[in-house]
């Protein structure tokens, strides 16, 4: 990244790349012996091949990298569902066919990541409202804590989730998302970096307070997240680098939604 960027999740990610390299080099000492025989090299896009194939792990993927703090198999549907409580007057609990009757918004968005790249998709999903209609959070519930599968967790101001152009997602360009990209359940807030986008969707609790993040607490980011002012390279741009102002990301070979 340029030296003249200052954007402080970027920088943050530099200084705390070695400490999470140690991290994970203890975290996946217990895989190795899963270790499957040897790949081709064609489609093996694993960034740590000590962690086994069929694993959801950090794969630089053309096109649309591939991001995972904390290796796994991916979710077993039999098991799955989405519980929405905490200070709430009706707490639910979901099925991944129950999320379908939620209204259905499509959007063309990026997910910029604070290792500098962005990746552009056509995301399908609801609105984080059709949730709370449903709930009816406590007035007092000014933040919501989320949970994922792989242990991963997100905070954020109920305010937050509400902005327009962010979305619970169910599908990606079209199809179902893959394992890779959070199945069955992916958040999607574009003018977030991609950390905040938390995959694989288990829980939501409306809270009187915030907590912190999984990034705060193991690694260098922050907790709020936002995109800021710096250099992007989008990976359907051929990594070139483009300023972008801050916020939701878009360059000039993008489509913007109308305003």
């Amino acid at each position: 990244m340029a030296s003249q960027n200052k954007n402080p999740d970027e920088v943050k990610y530099k200084k705390g790349f070695l400490r999470r390299d140690i991290l994970k080099l203890i975290s996946f000492a217990g895989l190795s012996a899963l270790l499957p025989g040897r790949v081709s090299a064609k489609d093996d896009f694993r960034n740590d091949k000590n962690v086994p194939k069929q694993y959801i792990q950090n794969r630089d993927v053309p096109g649309f990298h591939i991001r995972s703090a904390n290796p796994f198999l991916g979710v077993d549907m039999g098991n799955w569902g989405l519980a929405v409580g905490g200070m709430v007057k009706n707490p639910i609990g979901l099925g991944y066919e129950d999320l379908f009757g939620f209204k259905m918004v499509s959007q063309v968005s990026r997910l910029k990541c604070v290792e500098c790249w962005s990746a552009k998709a056509k995301w399908e999903g609801f609105k984080f409202s059709e949730l709370v209609e449903k709930v009816q959070p406590d007035p007092a519930a000014k933040f919501v804590y989320i949970q994922s599968a792989d242990s991963y967790y997100e905070s954020f101001a109920v305010e937050e989730l509400l902005r327009p152009r962010v979305l619970f997602v169910l599908r990606m360009n079209g199809k179902s998302l893959s394992k890779d990209h959070g199945y069955p359940l992916r958040l999607i807030a574009p003018y977030k970096y991609g950390y905040k986008n938390i995959k694989y969707i288990t829980s939501i609790k409306f809270l009187d307070t915030r907590k912190r993040n999984y990034w705060s607490n193991s690694g260098p980011y922050s907790v709020d997240g936002t995109i800021q002012p710096g250099i992007d390279h989008p990976l359907d741009f051929n990594k070139k680098p483009l300023p972008i102002n801050g916020g939701e990301v878009f360059h000039f070979f993008d489509k913007r939604p109308p305003v």
